[in-house]
């Protein structure tokens, strides 16, 4: 081995020995500098890693073909599986995005030669240098299907997803990781994602991604029936805000944003209640109608929530994008909801959806007019997407 192999081999084992014996170490970074200063490039400073950048391209070349070889050396196959590993780790945190590197960790995984625990700390190593790698989430998938959903910690899953978002805009691979656990979570992890999309929206405003993710998570939240202060008036305001303004009419209790918004519905439960539908399939409706108070009032919170960052900081695409799949989610709802008709519980199913006409609806038609003021452009997207007939 000439003497760069040897220097090659010395700062890769160093490496490795960070990432041995710091089992919470929480990011690497490449440390921009000039000249080789007769020191050890790799810096490991409270839980960070960091190599100078002088070394990078020869320490990479040199994992590189160590491990193409690797592949076709006939030495004994376990030497090989353990020996591999550290150019492995060297190569991957340099450059995350070669995906036979990535299919070797599997491999290895399989044999039993690298801990799942392990490589899940590694591959958050890796995104905390590239948070848009999407061999490195696409790992992380593959780790857990080796794990049940009660032993994974989601609500870290989460801050890794938010961190690389943070770190990245428009961060694809970041949301899309993020949906995946939207759908593999349990339900408890749904109140704080509210919020904490919530907060990422005020702190990237043009990250439309993001956005989108949140109108994902509406939709998760009304298909999984979620609420909660249901019994709280003030939990409904922005609902109530947003009726109130479309409307002359003032409504104040939650049973007059029902009968307002589900005049059908309403009256279907009323007729039904305790009578011909069993309490079982009365509760889900209660349920069901719960839920969708919740959402809309999150969706007509959005919807306030992009008017006020309008004023703040001008009129941008993604607001206006925003507030439009709120005001959609909003009516397409409604129209659902009321369209639900409730029949005897001897007949199956108990409920069928059924056509259901807009202009029945008072509320519909306030809306109507309240959004036709904002302008031919609007009214176009409205008379596409809502259904709206503005030519009456």
């Amino acid at each position: 081995m000439d003497e760069n192999g040897v220097l090659c081999e010395k700062i890769i084992n160093d490496i490795n020995a960070v990432i041995e014996r710091d089992s919470d170490l929480s990011s690497f970074e490449i440390v921009p500098t000039i000249f080789n200063q007769n020191k050890s490039p790799v810096i490991h400073i409270e839980h960070n890693l960091g190599l100078e950048s002088w070394c990078v391209k020869w320490i990479y070349d040199y994992s590189h073909n160590k491990i193409v070889s690797s592949k076709t050396s006939k030495q004994q196959k376990h030497n090989n599986d353990t020996s591999v590993v550290k150019y492995l780790n060297v190569g991957l945190l340099i450059n995350p995005d070669v995906a036979s590197f990535w299919h070797m960790r599997r491999q290895l995984i399989e044999k039993n030669r690298l801990m799942v625990h392990q490589e899940c700390q590694f591959a958050k190593l890796v995104l905390s240098k590239k948070p848009k790698s999407s061999e490195a989430f696409s790992y992380r998938r593959w780790l857990f299907s080796f794990q049940s959903s009660e032993s994974i910690d989601w609500s870290v899953e989460i801050g890794i997803c938010d961190r690389c978002a943070d770190k990245s805009s428009s961060n694809y691979h970041a949301w899309s990781h993020r949906l995946w656990v939207l759908q593999k979570a349990p339900p408890s992890i749904l109140k704080s994602e509210i919020f904490l999309t919530e907060k990422f929206i005020k702190k990237h405003i043009s990250d439309y991604s993001c956005y989108h993710y949140r109108h994902s998570l509406l939709e998760h939240l009304f298909e999984q029936s979620f609420y909660c202060d249901i019994d709280n008036v003030d939990s409904f305001s922005s609902l109530k805000d947003f009726i109130n303004y479309c409307q002359v009419v003032t409504v104040s209790t939650t049973d007059e944003i029902l009968l307002t918004l589900l005049p059908k519905l309403t009256e279907a439960l009323n007729k039904n209640n305790g009578t011909k539908l069993s309490q079982r399939i009365l509760q889900q409706f209660q349920e069901k109608v719960k839920s969708f108070l919740y959402c809309c009032n999150l969706a007509a919170f959005d919807m306030k929530l992009c008017d006020e960052l309008k004023n703040l900081y001008g009129a941008r695409e993604s607001f206006e994008n925003h507030r439009r799949a709120s005001l959609k989610f909003i009516v397409d709802n409604i129209v659902k909801m009321n369209g639900i008709k409730v029949i005897d519980q001897c007949s199956s199913p108990v409920t069928k959806l059924c056509k259901y006409d807009y202009t029945e609806n008072e509320f519909l038609l306030a809306v109507k007019k309240s959004e036709a003021m904002l302008g031919e452009k609007h009214r176009q997207w409205c008379s596409l997407f809502l259904g709206f007939d503005f030519s009456a």
